[in-house]
């Protein structure tokens, strides 16, 4: 029996999911005939917790088959990590080919050789997950006019060679292994989340597994399907024949944002037809035209790009405005400096500090001396008075240092998780904020694609879709410059 879990934004998906293992091991179904398959391993991490909060008496090797499909392959052929290409071996692939093409490093354009996060190897990896040649792949205009396919031909030869030469694998030729091997676990139940991102080769990989099972139930939602790019396969989705249950309540979208939301998906012209309920909350939803008319110094935020370009340009605006914020997971200042400062706030507050913690201190002051490790040190002693601040003390970068100083006036806690998250929109599903600030898109390349083609366009629909249904309360729309217009929503009223 198979059943179709449809969980648009905020619906709950995860916990109706768990909701049903629960009904599965209550039945008197063993733990280990349960296969629960997560998108991403961050999702399959968050589906064990949870479930180990719920069971107290599993243990994580209890959940062995809470995990990605990727990760199912992995250890039903008994790999090791030792056998898996890592970014260093294409680094090597790369220098040995010693093609010098245009990279992108730090947001800045250079000269070098093509590494793991060359567009190379990722056309290469998309053509074999959608099953097309890399000539196929390279005809479909999804990439930058900088790649030259006969580069591609003789870079794919290369990584094939280097594979075979050190009995390596990637992530695809786990799946394609798998699928060979018939070593297909058998299950009373599984769970795949996040079907509608499925490339071809994982429904391959499902079909076997759908095959050795006696109930399945699939969770997704066609209409965040934003991953069609890396090859996932959403009409498969919604074309598999299945018994459909909507949830039909959002405890994340308020009323407002929800119209907005309804917009967007009215464009979409191959969907699965499905309504839900707003959360019991009007929202609110404004039109901007920059960054400073919006007040990002209070509450949490995600700011939202289409690509990375777009947020890069934003990042000097906010560290100008001493706003904390964190891109690509990273904190935008110095989390050394900022243990180093508050290190030298203790010491001049007349705290004695350990030799390691002067250390780290003396690395911006220029202080040069030898330490008794078996003991601790008063700011006295090394000529630094109570009433020195760090910022006149220490070397550091000037912009830095300035940056720190106007944070800590906005009252910043630097020591927690920054209130502001910078992502595109592909790295923010799934995630939610109080605040959304959706930057739209001012490139003439996304009108382009929504003309090409109504499959095209409906993804372009689906990517903002999933943007402005982010936020729990506020939703800021930044429109596109009228000079160049790229993706606009219709009314936000």
């Amino acid at each position: 029996m198979i059943r179709k879990i449809l969980g648009p934004p905020g619906t709950g998906k995860t916990t109706r999911l768990l909701k049903y293992v629960q009904t599965f091991l209550k039945l008197g179904t063993p733990l280990d005939r349960i296969g629960y398959f997560a998108f991403t391993k961050k999702a399959a991490n968050e589906a064990k917790e949870r479930m180990l909060k719920l069971y107290p008496q599993y243990g994580y090797r209890d959940l062995k088959y809470f995990q990605t499909l990727h990760s199912l392959a992995f250890t039903t052929l008994g790999m090791k990590k030792d056998n898996v290409m890592q970014s260093e071996h294409y680094e090597e692939v790369g220098k040995a080919i010693g093609i010098e093409v245009t990279v992108y490093r730090g947001g800045e354009e250079q000269t070098g050789y093509i590494d793991s996060d060359s567009e190379y190897f990722n056309l290469i990896n998309i053509a074999r997950i959608k099953n097309r040649t890399i000539k196929e792949e390279y005809d479909t205009d999804l990439y930058s006019d900088d790649l030259e396919y006969n580069f591609l031909k003789i870079i794919e030869a290369e990584v094939r060679n280097y594979k075979k030469s050190f009995g390596l694998v990637d992530f695809t030729d786990m799946i394609e292994r798998f699928i060979k091997s018939n070593l297909c676990p058998t299950f009373d139940v599984i769970f795949i989340d996040e079907a509608q991102d499925l490339s071809p080769i994982q429904w391959k990989m499902y079909d076997l597994l759908k095959k050795n099972s006696k109930h399945i139930i699939l969770a997704g939602d066609d209409d965040q399907a934003i991953y069609g790019w890396a090859g996932a396969d959403v009409k498969r989705f919604q074309s598999e024949p299945a018994k459909e249950k909507v949830l039909p309540k959002s405890y994340r979208v308020p009323r407002k944002i929800q119209q907005v939301a309804y917009t967007i998906i009215s464009q979409i012209e191959t969907r699965i037809p499905k309504k839900w309920e707003p959360k019991n909350n009007e929202g609110y939803c404004e039109e901007v035209y920059g960054i400073e008319e919006v007040d990002l110094t209070q509450g949490n935020w995600l700011v939202l790009a289409r690509t990375n370009y777009r947020l890069i340009k934003l990042k000097a605006g906010l560290i100008e405005r001493g706003i904390y914020f964190e891109y690509k997971d990273r904190k935008s200042f110095s989390a050394k400096l900022y243990k180093a400062i508050q290190d030298f706030s203790r010491w001049t507050s007349g705290n004695p500090l350990t030799p390691a913690e002067i250390k780290d201190i003396f690395d911006y002051t220029g202080h040069d001396f030898t330490f008794d490790d078996d003991k601790t040190y008063d700011c006295m002693d090394f000529g630094i008075d109570y009433s020195d601040t760090w910022y006149e003390t220490f070397n550091a970068d000037p912009e830095q240092t300035l940056y720190i100083r106007q944070m800590l006036s906005n009252k910043e806690k630097l020591s927690k998780d920054a209130r502001v998250k910078l992502s595109t929109i592909h790295s923010a599903k799934g995630g939610e904020a109080d605040n959304v600030l959706l930057i739209l898109d001012n490139t003439d390349k996304i009108r382009e694609a929504i003309e090409k083609s109504p499959e095209k366009a409906d993804e372009e629909h689906r990517v903002w879709y999933v943007g402005v249904t982010r936020t729990k309360q506020n939703l800021y729309i930044m429109a596109a410059k009228e000079d160049r217009l790229g993706y606009e929503i219709q009314s936000i009223h």
